[in-house]
């Protein structure tokens, strides 16, 4: 270590490690185990945050003091040798895996972005329908919350550097914190004034918390100092409410999108100033297993995601906590060797090679070309949605046809009209099978909406891990959807197919539902009674597919208790053809998808699903898609 890198050392605080312990150990929770375990530990991310932005705060005040400025290309070739060596690791290790078993066709983008660190902007340029939630997850999906720590790096030292000019090196401090409170102020606007999406993922709406950081470490002297008994005890009732938020909050919870995020930004700061000096908080948070776990946090981070996708269904079929322990157990076990063969070698200069700013950073500039390149030739681009195959027998709605004349004069009866309707479940096996029918014997109109199962009012759906599923825009509820295909001419059968997105939970004013609370199943009951209702009007027959149930590794995205959501639902939309029944529309028929595609139960269905484990597979769809036309027909 030069005199250079030793001047600019901040004290070591051993309470601090446990602090990244705990954000890390919240996050792998939050992701390699059931949903129900720790709803909010995403909150790591924001303690993560906070304390990056103190630690490197600490940092740029102690050299601005020592030295009067900023040394622009140390800053970066220090960031470039802690943080490039486990990331061009972590992302040459999934294009490798990319090759070994099939993973989201959106795989190559997100590596690329992660090595570009614009993984936050690219999520919300893409943005996420509801079929598109339902792909499989990208091994780098996670890399978003280190763009925006990146982009920090990338934009704070000039903007120290520009401070320092304009007041000085003796006011910086004041000014520093000044400025920090500008940044909290307007990113509290900016996340209050877009999307719940981007207020999540966009660096400006993620930049008070951060802010929050580099303000407690301007304002912070002699941080060696014992924590007096006042912010010991502030302390401790920040770690319990940090604890408490990880444990009652999802990612749905109100305050979340609303600026929120920013205020407990505040409350990791007190936790990380009366941690981050000797005292009884920093003896708490400062067992050798905790303190360990944060020294590797960032390898950990940057490898859980992978080995949990890698060690999930079908793959491996194991109960959660089992499962668990062993997706923890080898994270740990790649971070830590991560930790001692890569990032500290290259990180303290002892695989030898110049330190010099100007060399470190032509090196890193060369090896994220190399990992970039590499990533090209192994990972296969996203593959664009498949167009729907020539299918003579889906026609557009006001094309039926009434039959011809025979020749002694009589109308030769014509293929039967049928309108098919619902969400990305009947909507794929359209796209992928309906090649398949018989044009002279079916006639289909395709009324159905990938992303929206129809339901009026359009509520909100929950996935798995508190995941807001995002509707598309023109999904406004069967009374918009359904008329422009049903009425437009004479309809003999009105097919509604139920997809699998009708086992999340939904928003019903201001809480969130699932489909076996009363609650939720009074609103289906009521709202699929008068869709059926309004069918049978303006269909000859009306047939509705009761939804199978999803395979087991549909669990990343579904709730644990899915099976169990599915047969309420089954419940709910038996009890609505018996309603609509009752008042009058009798021409209402059911079949069952599910037991014709798991004809032993829900826990062996037939090999027919995508690997999302709910859509079936383009290789099936023209079969089932053929079952269910000639069921509906009858």
């Amino acid at each position: 270590m030069t005199a250079e890198d030793r001047g600019q050392r901040i004290p070591h605080a051993p309470g601090l490690d446990g602090i990244r312990g705990l954000a890390v150990v919240a996050v792998l929770v939050y992701h390699a185990g059931p949903a129900t375990w720790l709803p909010g530990g995403f909150l790591g991310v924001s303690l993560f945050f906070t304390l990056s932005g103190y630690l490197i705060g600490s940092l740029v005040v102690a050299e601005v003091e020592r030295t009067g400025g900023i040394d622009l290309g140390r800053f970066w070739a220090r960031r470039a040798r802690r943080l490039l060596p486990a990331l061009l690791v972590a992302l040459a290790g999934s294009a490798v895996l990319a090759r070994i078993i099939e993973l989201s066709d959106r795989t190559q983008r997100e590596l690329i972005a992660g090595l570009t660190y614009t993984s936050n902007w690219i999520e919300i340029i893409d943005g996420r329908t509801y079929g598109e939630l339902f792909g499989a997850p990208s091994p780098a999906s996670h890399l978003w919350s280190l763009a925006v720590e990146e982009q920090f790096y990338l934009v704070f030292p000039l903007a120290v550097l520009g401070l320092v000019r304009l007041v000085g090196d003796r006011r910086f401090r004041t000014w520093l914190i000044v400025g920090s409170g500008v940044v909290y102020v307007g990113g509290i606007a900016v996340a209050t004034a877009i999307s719940t999406s981007a207020a999540y993922y966009s660096t400006p709406a993620r930049a008070p918390e951060i802010a929050t950081g580099v303000a407690l470490a301007a304002w912070t002297r002699h941080p060696e100092r014992p924590a007096g008994r006042l912010l010991g005890l502030v302390g401790l009732a920040a770690l319990a409410t940090v604890a408490l938020a990880c444990v009652r909050t999802q990612l749905t919870t109100p305050w979340v999108g609303n600026g929120g995020l920013a205020v407990f930004g505040l409350v990791s700061a007190v936790l990380i100033a009366a941690a981050g000096r000797p005292g009884p908080l920093g003896r708490v948070l400062s067992p050798p297993p905790l303190t360990f776990l944060g020294r590797i946090s960032y390898g950990l981070y940057l490898y859980h995601w992978p080995v949990v996708i890698v060690l999930d269904r079908p793959r491996v079929h194991m109960e959660p906590v089992p499962l668990f322990l062993l997706r923890s157990a080898v994270s740990i076990g790649v971070a830590t060797a991560s930790y001692h063969l890569v990032e500290q070698p290259i990180r303290h200069g002892r695989w030898g090679g110049s330190r010099r700013p100007a060399v470190v950073l032509a090196r890193s500039g060369a090896a994220i070309v190399a990992t970039a390149v590499f990533v090209v030739l192994a990972v296969p681009p996203a593959t664009p949605t498949p167009e729907a195959a020539d299918a003579p027998a889906v026609i557009d709605p006001g094309e039926q046809t009434t039959g011809s004349t025979t020749a002694d004069g009589s109308e030769a009866a014509g293929p039967t009209t049928v309108v098919i309707l619902g969400d990305s479940v009947p909507n794929w096996m359209v796209r992928d099978g309906a090649s398949a029918l018989d044009p002279t014997e079916v006639a289909l109109i395709d009324g159905t909406s990938e992303g929206c199962d129809g339901a009026e009012g359009s509520p909100t759906g929950r996935a798995n891990g508190g995941v807001v599923v995002t509707l598309p825009e023109d999904c406004t509820g069967w009374h918009d959807q359904y008329p422009p295909v049903v009425e437009a001419g004479p309809v003999d059968v009105a097919l509604l197919v139920i997809g699998s997105g009708a086992v999340l939970d939904r928003k019903l004013g201001d809480d969130f539902y699932g489909p076996c609370d009363a609650t939720a199943r009074d609103w289906y009951l009521a709202d699929v009674t008068a869709r059926l209702e309004y069918l049978s009007e303006h269909a000859d027959k009306v047939v509705l597919a009761l939804p199978a149930w999803a395979e087991e590794w549909s669990g990343w995205v579904n709730p644990p208790d899915h099976h169990e959501r599915t047969d309420c639902v089954r419940a709910t939309l038996n009890d609505a053809v018996a309603r609509a029944r009752e008042a009058g529309a009798t021409n209402i028929e059911v079949i069952d998808l599910g037991a014709h595609l798991c004809p032993d139960g829900p826990d062996d269905c037939e090999p027919v699903r995508e690997r999302d484990g709910v859509h079936i597979d383009p290789s099936a769809a023209p079969e089932v898609l053929t079952w269910l036309i000639a069921e509906a027909i009858g």
